[in-house]
């Protein structure tokens, strides 16, 4: 009985290992969203209205700190894919 209760609990461990970093891409992404919803104009999408994006400009402070430091992994897409996915 005591290895089914160990091994139930190294499973809910697992699971919640697991959860968090799929979280953590999420958040990645919706982060990234945020910053194209934006920014969007400068790639020709449209603009939210002027005063609602100036609004929104200090939320941008460190999205724009993440994108500086991830554009020197640009050269290396796969990579950076296939660690969020957790492949390999």
């Amino acid at each position: 009985m005591r290895r089914f209760i160990d091994a139930l609990r190294d499973f809910a461990k697992g699971f919640a290992a697991t959860s968090t970093s799929v979280l953590e891409a999420e958040l990645k992404e919706m982060e990234n969203a945020f910053t194209v919803i934006l920014l969007g104009a400068l790639a020709g999408f449209p603009a939210p209205p002027s005063f609602i994006g100036l609004s929104l400009l200090p939320s941008l402070e460190r999205e724009i700190k993440v994108m500086l430091s991830r554009s020197g992994n640009l050269d290396d897409v796969f990579a950076d894919w296939f660690s969020t996915l957790d492949f390999g």
